[in-house]
């Protein structure tokens, strides 16, 4: 069995909300009854595997995951729009999210989705979603640590939460002083248009991964626990020649290790060899099971830990120990 720390699920209140807005994001059906969610940027296929936890639990069942900690992504628009747009649509997930837990006991566990707009608001909802749901952290937008300056500003979240014990999934979304994003990319092909904002969103969870790693915003927070999606992008494949880089203009500089005690990266989305790579770099004992479910299938992110060349004591780290660890504070 493993336990999932990177899936997603749309709350059918939130649906209704998507539905009746008609600007990005929203939802819209098509004659068919086909329906399709509009993000800021590019669309997808939306269908009962994001809204039916019903149907999630029964995957989870036929995949062999144990349990999923469940967020609303960033990527979905609807954290970094203003307050008076976001804050409702936060609310009504954040609420039926807590229902799922209590349903799903020990099989689902919950992440809170903040709106960005306001640092007042998002520890409001932080307080509001750990005290009255038993929710294990939140989900915080990659773009809030592309910089120090950006992560500085999310301190007093960071101080409740290392207070608490909790854990923050930082996931590829935008700050919300980048609203409206716009979409500027070329006239392509659309196969090309995914396959180059893949490697895009890649990136930019690497720059944050330098801020997390190489800076020392993490030290005054040793009690808490924090996860990057999908590697930490594309890191581990530069990190030598980023140490290069800097030794060949400053001789002198001594580049911090790439591993921190509090701080894990999840498998979400890339294959064996890349997998392989992480744990050299990172270590074994720093990745967790990631799947992005349902906009990615859980079976093939689950063959391609399963498929890599680690040993199997390693293996079972990834597919669950590290998590089992990291959740021990909420079973």
């Amino acid at each position: 069995m493993a336990i999932d720390f990177h899936a997603h699920y749309i709350a059918p209140r939130l649906m209704e909300m998507l539905e009746a807005r008609s600007t990005d994001p929203r939802i819209s059906r098509n004659d068919d009854g086909s329906m399709l969610y509009h993000m800021p940027i590019s669309t997808l296929p939306y269908t009962s595997a994001y809204y039916d936890m019903d149907e999630r639990i029964g995957y989870l069942d036929h995949v062999g995951m144990e349990s999923q900690v469940i967020s609303l992504p960033g990527l979905l628009g609807i954290d970094y729009l203003p307050l008076e747009q976001s804050y409702p649509m936060i609310k009504a997930s954040n609420d039926d999210l807590a229902i799922q837990c209590r349903k799903y006991e020990g099989r689902i566990f919950g992440l809170a989705a903040l709106p960005l707009a306001d640092i007042n608001a998002m520890q409001e909802e932080l307080k509001r979603c750990v005290n009255e749901f038993g929710f294990i952290g939140a989900i915080l937008p990659n773009n809030a640590f592309l910089s120090l300056e950006f992560a500085n500003q999310l301190r007093p979240l960071f101080d409740y939460a290392n207070a608490q014990g909790l854990h923050f999934f930082i996931h590829p979304g935008w700050r919300h002083d980048e609203y409206p994003v716009l979409d500027r990319r070329p006239n392509d092909p659309d196969e090309l248009l995914i396959a180059r904002g893949a490697l895009g969103v890649q990136h930019d969870v690497s720059l944050s991964m330098i801020t997390l790693l190489y800076t020392d915003f993490l030290n005054d927070f040793p009690d808490m626990t924090v996860h990057m999606a999908n590697l930490g992008g594309t890191f581990p494949m530069v990190v030598e020649r980023m140490h290069h880089t800097v030794e060949a203009r400053f001789p002198n500089a001594k580049m911090p290790p790439s591993r921190r005690e509090n701080l894990y990266v999840d498998t979400s989305s890339l294959g064996s060899h890349a997998i392989e790579l992480a744990a050299e770099i990172y270590g074994a004992d720093r990745l967790l099971v990631g799947t992005d479910t349902p906009i990615f299938s859980a079976e093939t992110g689950l063959k391609s830990i399963r498929a890599t060349r680690l040993s199997d004591e390693d293996k079972n780290k990834v597919l669950h120990g590290n998590a089992e660890i990291l959740l021990r504070p909420w079973c």
